[in-house]
């Protein structure tokens, strides 16, 4: 029973942050005490509430669920989603005291959806740290660590040092079960730096435990370092001094159940029979803070270090005694606790052995190997080794009845076969012992068969993380020559522009020097006439109607296609006239009769005679409109 006591370090403080206990009821009173405050802004109110839910989590379950999702639903009135993010991470290990692990995975998502939607770096943290707290309890300590990882990405950037040491104790815990003892030590050095800077007991209380249970690990591989035995012993008094100071501001008094229990062990383990009293005294104070919070798993593993006491000095009845009383506390909680029943199950059969009662002993390695069968169900457990006990199982009964059937003819026979009957007392213990180094050996070689797959799993990660690095690179490749081609039609269009505005300017060139011309005719033929002068002035006029014309129309002449002249050449033969292409561009344009009668100075009835020409020389169809052929180039 002695090595449980280090595995709830592991298993159980885990979320000792927020399902502790508040003995003495100062903390949640201080809480109620600040919800009655008129002067609470809305978010302060959120944040207390959630704190006041964690505070009762484990007295007042159901009542804490109702506090939280007050919570929450107040949290959704403010703009700022990080309040909803931080109220749903608090909740979260309130249900999973409940025993609702799926409801508690639900609000986990819920917290890291609402993470999503704020620039808040805190709820970031909160909520990545309790998507890693989730992973570890699923037992995934791969994924665990990385979103460990990602939640100090956001939490080291602010102040908010308490959630710092729960993520650095969370990774502690994980390197501990994996047994990679400088990473250990390296994050339970972090743990209590972030937890000095927090300030606050509880956190302090759980750092001085994660290092306490480093040395003590450290110091079952190195016998000859004393050193480590003695730092164990130093964190751990450090701890229980800290709790005894301020107790009535420490929350969690679960952590200081767990320290006393971790202590009473390092006495048991390495210290001889005479620190019994040291043994007990460690004990009864885990023994009471675990009734005091309810923690029936502390309280089971008080009944079997004590029955581990009784079992040395040959009391073996009281030992059994001692060891039913746990599984007593054990069955009253609404938690299976398959693992610390069948803690049980194994020590009540080794008593049974040594107390001389097969039958008895043959019933709890029974109970054991369907306990062992039941906790491993959900994982698949292999049916050879199924079958492997129960062919075990089988062989133990039948050495029983064999052995009772030696103990009639013992009975009858008298002396004679003596010898007989030790025999087959010595084959049913070869086979106990066979069944349990058995099972022992499955149990050890599924951990294998489990690290080899995380590893597969990392290795898989890390090529997919090289093809999306590929994949990323192929995508700013593409993006480049799409730009490039996109500059390139830039400067083709800018280059059409330019060709149109000097198409435009060529026209108002022609016009004006048609203008120069018609002035200087008129000079020439009416150079004594003083009416030549209106003359002049009426044509000048309309020409500067005509500028004020081509400036409002130049913007169109820059849509006509640069090619517009050359198409019309090509189709007609180049039979068209400069004055027929002036007539074909008005029309492209969208000006009336009128309107190109009075760009190109003629009647409008030579218009038409113009536009018949025109459709002639361009070989039209009587049937065709010289309109929509022109547009249509």
């Amino acid at each position: 029973m002695l090595h449980i006591i280090n595995k709830i370090a592991i298993s159980v403080i885990g979320v000792i942050f927020s399902v502790g206990v508040c003995v003495g009821n100062t903390p949640a009173d201080a809480l109620r005490a600040a919800l009655k405050q008129k002067n609470l802004t809305p978010a302060q109110r959120v944040a207390t509430l959630s704190q006041l839910a964690r505070a009762i989590s484990i007295t007042e379950t159901s009542n804490a669920i109702n506090v939280g999702m007050q919570a929450v639903a107040l949290s959704r009135t403010l703009q700022d989603a990080q309040y909803t993010s931080m109220a749903y991470a608090i909740l979260a290990p309130i249900y999973l005291q409940q025993d609702d692990l799926s409801k508690a995975a639900q609000v986990v998502d819920s917290a890291l959806w609402y993470a999503g939607k704020t620039e808040s770096r805190l709820a970031k943290g909160m909520a990545w740290y309790r998507k890693g707290w989730m992973e570890n309890i699923k037992g995934k300590p791969q994924e665990a660590l990385i979103s460990a990882q990602q939640a100090l990405r956001y939490l080291e950037k602010t102040d908010a040092f308490n959630y710092q040491s729960a993520v650095y104790y969370v990774m502690a815990s994980i390197y501990a079960n994996l047994y990679d003892s400088p990473l250990h030590k390296k994050y339970a050095l972090l743990c209590l730096e972030s937890a000095r800077k927090d300030k606050d007991d509880d956190n302090l209380l759980l750092a001085y435990q994660t290092l306490g249970t480093y040395w003590q690990y450290y110091y079952m591989e190195h016998k000859e370092d004393k050193a480590a035995l003695d730092s164990a012993f130093f964190y751990n008094r450090v701890a229980l001094n800290t709790f005894l100071a301020h107790r009535d501001q420490v929350i969690y008094h679960s952590t200081v159940a767990i320290i006393a229990l971790n202590t009473a062990d390092l006495y048991a383990q390495h210290y001889p029979p005479s620190y019994r009293d040291s043994v007990f005294r460690y004990l009864d104070l885990a023994k009471q803070i675990g009734e005091e919070t309810h923690h029936l798993e502390v309280i089971s593993n008080y009944y079997g270090m004590k029955s581990d006491y009784q079992a040395a000095a040959g009391n073996y009845d009281d030992a059994a005694a001692l060891l039913q009383k746990g599984l007593a506390v054990v069955n009253e909680d609404s938690l299976p606790n398959l693992a610390t029943k069948i803690q049980f199950m194994a020590a009540l059969s080794d008593l049974s052995e040594k107390r001389g009662n097969y039958k008895e002993a043959l019933l709890y390695q029974r109970q054991y190997a369907s306990l062992y069968a039941d906790l491993y169900s959900q994982e698949k457990l292999n049916l050879t080794k199924e079958l492997e006990a129960k062919y075990q199982a089988e062989k133990s009964a039948t050495a029983l009845h064999t052995l009772q059937q030696t103990a009639d003819l013992h009975r009858r026979l008298g002396y004679l076969y003596i010898g007989l009957g030790v025999a087959s007392v010595t084959a049913a213990i070869f086979l106990f012992r066979s069944l349990r180094f058995r099972l022992r050996l499955a149990e050890k070689e599924k951990a294998d068969a489990a690290l080899q797959a995380q590893l597969r799993q990392q290795e898989n990660r890390q090529l997919a993380m090289e093809k999306q690095e590929a994949e990323l690179q192929a995508r700013l490749k593409e993006e480049e020559a799409l730009r490039l081609i996109a500059e390139q039609q830039l400067l083709q269009e800018r280059q059409e522009r330019l060709q149109k505005e000097l198409l435009a300017g060529t026209l108002q060139v022609e016009q004006k020097a048609e203008l120069l011309q018609t002035l200087q005719k008129k000079i020439a033929e009416n150079r004594n006439d003083r009416s030549v002068l209106s003359q002049l002035d009426l044509i000048i006029s309309h020409d500067k109607k005509l500028d004020a014309y081509y400036a409002d129309s130049k913007a169109d002449f820059k849509n006509i296609n640069p090619d517009f002249f050359e198409k019309l050449k090509d189709n007609s033969g180049n039979l068209l006239s400069r004055l027929d292409l002036k007539h074909c561009a008005y029309i492209y344009l969208g000006l009336t009769n009128k309107e190109v009668s009075q760009k190109l100075g003629i009647a409008p009835k030579s218009i038409l005679m113009s536009r018949y020409r025109i459709k002639q020389k361009l070989k039209l169809g009587k049937e065709q409109e010289l309109d929509e052929y022109i547009r249509s180039l």
